[in-house]
């Protein structure tokens, strides 16, 4: 933490070099990413795995670029789901977090850039639909989001990235509906990555002004 503040203070005093500074709205789209973990199993062979279903995020940032470099705080409202294919019944698991993540970025080719930062996520809602029972408490509170980000136009950009959370405590036993009864099963991973897809707005930009007063002073100086 002591050295994220470091960089935010050394770009800040450094500001000369920003080329502009950008807030404004993301919205998009998101799919689970769920190879191994969420699975269900109960003795003696039941084993089920989550069905990815499209969920959504919503949030503000801000962002200002420094030549190729760039720094992207936001804040993100997740809401991922997936369902599972029991008898009778499909109970939703459904993953409600606020995410707030430091991004750095390079432009790799013009309007191309690469994006990567830390994230610190607070779990809203974690749970099943049919009983409500809530596995909150389970997760890390630290992910990584990494992808590339597209400019389109001046206020518009679009960007894909893939959110990792570092993983989660285990072994929880939610009590679900299971053909026309009630079973026991084991959660070994309720943790959720996520592909998302972004379209972010600038509401306010501004550019930097300083070199210009700075070039402006010289030329009237005659001594």
């Amino acid at each position: 933490m002591k050295r994220i503040l470091f960089i935010l203070i050394f770009l800040s005093a450094h500001g000369i070099s920003a080329q502009e500074s950008k807030f404004g709205l993301t919205l998009g789209v998101n799919y689970p990413w769920q190879s191994k973990n969420g699975e269900l199993v109960a003795p003696p062979n039941l084993s089920y795995f989550p069905n990815p279903m499209l969920g959504g995020q919503a949030g503000v940032f801000y962002e200002r670029n420094f030549k190729k470099f760039l720094i992207r705080p936001q804040f993100l409202f997740y809401r991922s789901r997936g369902d599972y294919d029991f008898p009778n019944s499909n109970p939703i698991y459904t993953l409600d977090k606020v995410n707030l993540e430091l991004l750095f970025g390079y432009e790799v080719f013009e309007k191309f850039s690469v994006l990567a930062g830390p994230g610190y996520q607070i779990i809203v809602r974690n749970n099943f639909d049919v009983r409500g029972e809530d596995l909150r408490d389970n997760m890390s509170a630290i992910n990584i989001p990494f992808g590339v980000k597209y400019v389109i136009s001046k206020r518009l950009d679009v960007s894909l990235m893939y959110n990792y959370t570092l993983g989660s405590d285990g072994n929880q036993r939610p009590l679900l509906p299971y053909d026309r009864g009630l079973q026991s099963f084991n959660l070994d991973d309720a943790k959720i990555d996520v592909i998302s897809l972004n379209f972010s707005f600038a509401v306010f930009m501004s550019k930097n002004r300083r070199s210009k007063r700075a070039k402006s002073g010289s030329r009237g100086c005659y001594f």
